[in-house]
């Protein structure tokens, strides 16, 4: 039987573009983690930023974005972005010229928000998806950085 190179090529095409479909409706949600925590929002903020200290974090800047919206007239219920960073991981990505391009990400930021309906959230990164796309040093720092950040979440988030 003879091939037929229209099927084939129709088929080869036609393979890719959903497989490029599902990655673009997959990957939103692939790139971030979501959990629910079982404190109010001021308790979850503090005891987050607590715990990043109490491992040796540092917490640059807390981003008040419910605040800055409100300045422009803009109202949503609290949510803030912490920026943390742990100065040994942070060597470690950023050591090497060819890996700089990477501070476009860094620090490592925690969006906690409650949501209409009265619950509390941490978003975060997911992080040992997103940095097996950098190379193996920054995905060992990356690990490094995982493992932690899950620790932060421990007695804040049900289940860690």
């Amino acid at each position: 039987m003879p091939i037929n190179w229209f099927d084939l090529v129709f088929g080869f095409i036609l393979g890719i573009a959903v497989t490029g479909i599902a990655v673009w409706k997959l990957m939103p949600a692939l790139m971030l983690v979501t959990h629910e925590s079982k404190l109010s929002f001021d308790e979850t903020v503090e005891t987050f930023i607590r715990h990043a200290q109490e491992m040796g974090w540092q917490v640059p800047k807390v981003y008040e974005l419910q605040n800055s919206l409100a300045k422009a007239g803009h109202h949503i219920p609290p949510l803030k972005v912490i920026s943390i960073c742990q100065p040994h991981y942070a060597f470690q990505v950023l050591e090497k010229d060819e890996n700089k391009r990477i501070s476009a990400i860094m620090p490592c930021r925690i969006g906690i928000y409650e949501t209409s309906d009265g619950k509390v959230y941490i978003s975060e990164m997911n992080i040992p998806l997103m940095s097996k796309m950098f190379g193996p040093v920054v995905a060992r720092a990356m690990a490094s950085v995982a493992s932690e950040e899950e620790t932060m979440l421990k007695g804040i988030v049900a289940g860690h």
